[in-house]
């Protein structure tokens, strides 16, 4: 579930997301382990759901994940994913009937061997990958 280039540039120290990707991909290959058929190209990935701090509180995360369900299911994809880096996005998943399939506190995720994310405000603070099947 990475793009082209993306690998190569989100290993370097010299890109400020480096970590965040690595911890995106790091909870992709947990639930990969989970279930497996997600390696085989048939899942798409819903990537950095956020919406604009002044129109939060209007659905909006939860009518796009709706709306580009229905599309990514009628393109013939097999499922659709979201890495929630928020409780706002899993609430967003959850109300799409996405299911949890891993999950960490964010504190709990190590970065060259500290924890990163150690200042998540309740009620952020887990990482979650979902998945749909369509």
């Amino acid at each position: 579930m990475k793009p082209e280039g993306f690998e190569e540039k989100y290993s370097s120290d010299d890109k400020t997301l480096t970590p965040i990707m690595q911890f995106c991909w790091f909870l992709d290959a947990e639930a990969t382990k989970k279930l497996p058929a997600l390696a085989d190209g048939k899942a798409v990935d819903l990537f950095m759901l956020g919406v604009h701090p002044d129109y939060r509180g209007n659905r909006i995360a939860s009518f796009l994940t709706k709306g580009v369900t229905m599309l990514t299911r009628k393109a013939g994809w097999k499922y659709a994913t979201i890495e929630a880096t928020s409780y706002f996005t899993s609430c967003a998943a959850k109300t799409n009937k996405f299911t949890p399939l891993y999950e960490i506190d964010a504190k709990d995720w190590l970065w060259k061997g500290k924890p990163f994310y150690t200042h998540c405000k309740e009620p952020h603070g887990k990482w979650t990958f979902w998945v749909k099947d369509l």
